[in-house]
């Protein structure tokens, strides 16, 4: 059985009959795009603090029970061509999140414990899909931003065509969306300016040559750096917040051998398995 929900898989490995065999899913990681068109996440100082007031491990252990790796970039870690230069930026660091907060001009000024621009508190509006445990990890982000006095709306969406109207919109400062897939070219769709899934609304033409060059290049040392330049420019900019790597989580007896599952992550290669005994 696979796709299990992280607190099933944890009681299914207390199971001395059953195993669990994680698998990584290419492709994006659970991403939060940040929208750089509208207040106050057009200013990447903002950007970057909130990265780096997200306890993303907090998260990892109380949603997702540790069975899937903090991501730090637009690629999951099993993805061709992802960078491991990525690892570790915008870790935990509410300290600096502050000063970054303070640098660009937000201070509690009525004492609320909320910051505030020109006499108004700052509130941020995130779009929240119902899947995935995303309204979990959103939850989580509106109770660690709080404690760097950014107020959190979250506005929870029913389907993926409500997520799409609500992306189109425009009108969020966050909102969760991501892709699976193994070759990195998809992130052209997201970051390359004017393109229809460009939800952090970047235009940088320094990143749209990036993207635009490795879509053209074939050779493999080309787009090793090609895509952790590009990896490296959506990081600094802090246009996504990336939570956690997917894994699909498998649920197997024993007595089973063999079991492998295709490049993509979710598909078993049922040929290859053996019962034992059998």
């Amino acid at each position: 059985m696979g796709e299990l929900l992280p607190s099933d898989a944890r009681n299914i490995a207390t199971n001395t009959d059953l195993g669990i065999l994680p698998v990584s899913i290419p492709g994006q990681p659970l991403q939060f795009f940040l929208n750089t068109r509208v207040y106050p996440t057009d200013d990447v100082q903002v950007r970057r603090a909130l990265l780096l007031a997200a306890n993303r491990e907090a998260i990892i252990d109380g949603v997702y029970q540790r069975f899937s790796p903090v991501a730090w970039g637009p690629l999951s870690a099993s993805t061709q061509y992802y960078s491991p230069a990525v690892a570790g930026r915008y870790a935990f660091d509410p300290t600096q999140a502050r000063v970054l907060l303070s640098e660009a001009g937000l201070a509690d000024n009525d004492g609320n414990g909320y910051l505030d621009f020109g006499g108004a508190d700052i509130n941020l509006t995130m779009i929240v899909p119902p899947w995935g445990l995303i309204p979990q990890v959103a939850q989580y982000l509106q109770q660690q931003w709080r404690e760097v006095g950014i107020r959190l709306t979250l506005e929870q969406v029913p389907s993926r065509a409500a997520l799409f109207e609500a992306l189109n919109g425009g009108s969020y400062n966050l909102a969760a969306f991501y892709e699976f897939g193994a070759d990195p070219a998809f992130l052209s769709r997201y970051f390359t300016t004017g393109a229809a899934n460009n939800w952090s609304g970047v235009a940088d033409a320094s990143l749209d040559a990036l993207l635009s060059e490795a879509a053209r290049q074939s050779d493999p040392a080309a787009l090793v750096s090609l895509n952790a330049q590009a990896q490296s420019a959506i990081m600094d900019q802090a246009l996504i917040l990336p939570i956690r790597d997917y894994v699909n989580l498998n649920g197997y007896r024993r007595e089973l051998s063999g079991l492998a599952f295709d490049a993509y992550g979710w598909y078993p290669m049922l040929s290859q398995m053996e019962i034992a005994g059998g």
